[in-house]
């Protein structure tokens, strides 16, 4: 087969019009970006979820199984969180992005609204973030962070009075979250996330304030994950990886302090925990090789054992509810055939119920493999292949190779969302790595990028794609790269070290030196990134960050890309849209416009179709 490579004149140039053929094409697969579960309603058998709509990602209720969506939110600002008053569900608290204000905000609205009118809660002057009824419904509790030395504080606000609203404690500087209130509205778990491995559980006061810590400070370091109180107050469940290499699920005991391991024997991470409101059963999700598994542990016998309910969609199964009397546990399955949809398990027969269908078509199942890199270390691998019948010829078919968003993103199997466009209308092989240093395999595995490691990363890449072309399915002469922020990074790195074996790269958003990708982020994020990528304060540190980034100061790291590799450059891209120029490297842009989230993702898609399909086909 003759491969027509697109002809562009050396520098950057505008992404030529889309055909409306291609528009009409995609127009399906677009609109299969993934909804989320938010919860049930506490008094009816009801469900809320949030899900893109024309302009962003907004709420809908949902009054029976397969019922229709009654939307609740509406225009440009996407909605981030939201959950149901917890005593009559009259209300819903949300958290949603706002034009013109940097930072999320608080509102809340009335559900019996025909078009509810969100409330403001927060001042509108600072991010919030983690909005939390308290399960006596007269308490919101909050995060936000003001500017200069106040930092992050936890608050704590009237929902029916937001002039209420104090500030319980200050936070020191890092990460934190809001994990739990407790059933008596009295208490609240917060987790301190100092980096990847080192994370602690402390309980809040939520009259004065006080923070007591409830996990050990101190070495060895420890990560600290999920937390939930049991209803009777009698103990905290948690994950934690201090006795190994996963995060285990175990029980803290609040009256002796004492914490055991509940499942010493699992060797995969507990991502998800749900306690029943009997406190009898945990509905867990277990991260077993990328696939997010469903298990139900039985909490009131003496050595818990794993039960597995009816079977679902292979996938991952997410957002873990249970309904508030305890006769259905909720969650999201994605899979090839459920871009997020609902279901429901009934706890007393196990019957599987169906809520939601948000795409009519499937696309193919994902298989699971691994390679081997320059030292023995594994490479993980989710990939999906096209449907041999339906693409006979030619039989080696074009690769997508997509890279992962952050350092410690896992790969993994599940809706393929816009991304399927181009596996069942193109026959285009995608290939995901899970490359050193990402998470669910283990700790060891988690750091082996860290610090000057990080440079493995792409002798990882380099043994995946020799893995490609040693295949009959995957013609290795065809191989375009995706990535996004870090992955976009990694990509540009990539198209310029193996230059005679990448076809073409899609860039979205990538930082262009990490060394100031680092010294230029807020205090509070530089401990972690610190933990990862190394301090940059080190004058040997930050040469090493320089090497290793797209625009090194030597200007020498995009020098090897060649002009016949394109590249389409997406988001905020900085000085790389003149520096490629400058170099006269191919490359494609999107001018800037105001659009709203979901209508800016449909057009960096239809753009990445439109330049795949000329450069792979």
């Amino acid at each position: 087969m003759t491969v027509a490579v697109l002809k562009a004149e050396k520098g950057v140039s505008i992404v030529p019009p889309i055909p409306a053929a291609l528009r009409a094409e995609m127009a399906p697969y677009l609109k299969t970006r993934a909804q989320r579960f938010l919860g049930w309603h506490p008094v009816a058998r009801r469900i809320l979820v949030s899900a893109p709509d024309a302009n962003a990602t907004q709420l809908f209720v949902i009054d029976q199984p397969m019922g229709a969506a009654r939307q609740l939110t509406f225009g440009p600002e996407p909605v981030k969180e939201a959950e149901f008053e917890p005593e009559t569900g009259r209300q819903i608290l949300l958290l949603r992005d706002v034009v013109g204000v940097r930072g999320s905000q608080v509102f809340r609205i009335y559900t019996k609204a025909i078009k509810p009118v969100p409330v403001l809660l927060s001042d509108g002057r600072r991010p919030y973030s983690f909005p939390r009824w308290a399960p006596n419904g007269q308490q919101v509790a909050y995060l936000s962070r003001s500017p200069g030395a106040d930092g992050l504080g936890l608050g704590i606000l009237n929902p029916l009075a937001p002039q209420t609203a104090r500030r319980l404690a200050p936070l020191n500087n890092g990460n934190w979250t809001i994990e739990h209130w407790a059933s008596n509205s009295a208490m609240l778990l917060l987790r301190e996330v100092v980096s990847d491995n080192e994370s602690y559980l402390y309980l809040a006061d939520a009259g004065i304030g006080k923070l007591s810590v409830i996990t050990p400070r101190g070495s060895p370091k420890a990560a600290h994950g999920l937390a939930r109180f049991a209803p009777d107050l009698s103990a905290v469940f948690f994950t934690s990886d201090v006795d190994g290499e996963f995060q285990q699920f175990s029980r803290l005991d609040l009256r002796t302090g004492l914490s055991e391991v509940l499942l010493p024997e699992l060797k995969w991470n507990v991502e998800a925990l749900a306690i029943s409101p009997s406190g009898k059963q945990a509905a867990l999700i277990i991260n077993e090789s990328g696939f997010g598994q469903l298990r139900l542990l039985g909490l009131e016998t003496a050595k818990a054992k794993l039960s597995v309910p009816a079977k679902l969609p292979r996938g991952r199964v997410q957002n873990l509810h249970w309904r508030p009397d305890g006769t259905e546990l909720g969650f999201s399955v994605s899979a090839s055939d459920s871009a997020g949809d609902v279901f429901s398990m009934d706890t007393f027969n196990g019957q599987i119920t169906r809520w939601t269908r948000r795409v009519s078509n499937s696309h193919s199942l994902p298989s699971i493999g691994v390679v081997r890199s320059f030292d023995g270390e594994k490479v993980p691998l989710v990939y999906w292949l096209p449907n041999a019948r339906r693409f006979p010829e030619p039989a080696r078919r074009p690769v997508l190779l997509m890279l992962p968003s952050s350092p410690g993103s896992q790969m993994r199997p599940g809706h393929l969302g816009p991304h399927g466009y181009l596996l069942e209308k193109l026959g285009m092989a995608i290939v995901c790595p899970n490359l050193r240093g990402v998470r669910g395999y283990g700790n060891r595995h988690r750091s082996l990028d860290d610090g000057r490691l990080r440079s493995n990363t792409l002798r990882d890449l380099n043994a995946v794609l020799n893995w490609i072309r040693q295949q009959p399915q995957l013609d290795g002469e065809r191989v375009a790269l995706w990535g996004e922020g870090y992955g976009g990074s990694l990509a540009l790195l990539a198209m310029s070290s193996f230059n005679s074996f990448i076809r073409c790269g899609v860039v979205i958003g990538p930082v262009a030196n990490w060394g100031e990708h680092v010294r230029g982020a807020p205090s509070w994020e530089k401990t972690h990134l610190r933990a990862e990528f190394g301090d940059e304060r080190d004058g040997k540190i930050r040469e090493f960050l320089d090497r290793v980034s797209p625009l090194d100061s030597a200007g020498n790291n995009l020098d090897a890309i060649p002009a016949s590799s394109p590249i389409l450059l997406l988001g905020q891209c900085g000085q790389l849209r003149e520096v490629l120029n400058a170099k006269k490297k191919t490359a494609w842009i999107l001018p800037g416009a105001d659009l709203t989230e979901t209508a800016k993702r449909e057009r960096w898609f239809l753009a990445a179709a439109l330049f795949l399909k000329k450069n792979l086909y």
